[in-house]
């Protein structure tokens, strides 16, 4: 039965952290049009709440490392061990679904940080802009 509870535990971790990743996705890209249109107060009101939900999607981040650090040890497996090695402590019925969790979560992780790079350098053209009009 603690299997059962560890990877339910661990699904409900995972879940949490692709919602929050992906509301920041979707923040970003309100942020991406909002740039384009060049609207200053929009974007100041996005940036508020992308600041906001990079907490939260960091705060889940550091939930599933800690649950992974714990089954890890748990499991007497080596400091450090990933998600490929925890997965086959779990049932074979429940590895598909652990596996892609981790995947979608770096997936989402990678257009994340993207998306931020992108809107950051939008940002820097639209302000420059922004000032050598002024």
């Amino acid at each position: 039965m603690e299997t059962h509870l560890d990877w339910n535990q661990l699904v409900d971790v995972l879940r949490e952290e692709l919602q929050e990743k992906g509301g920041l996705i979707q923040l970003l890209n309100q942020q991406t049009e909002v740039l384009y249109l060049r609207l200053a107060d929009d974007n100041r009101r996005l940036e508020d709440q992308i600041r906001k939900q990079l907490l939260v999607a960091s705060s889940c981040a550091q939930k599933r490392e800690q649950s992974v650090r714990e089954l890890a040890a748990r499991k007497n497996l080596a400091d450090g061990a990933g998600p490929s090695e925890i997965l086959e402590w779990f049932p074979q019925y429940v590895q598909p679904l652990l596996e892609a969790l981790f995947s979608e979560i770096e997936r989402l992780s990678g257009r994340m940080e993207e998306r931020l790079r992108q809107n950051q350098q939008l940002k820097t053209r639209f302000f420059s802009e922004a000032a050598s009009m002024a």
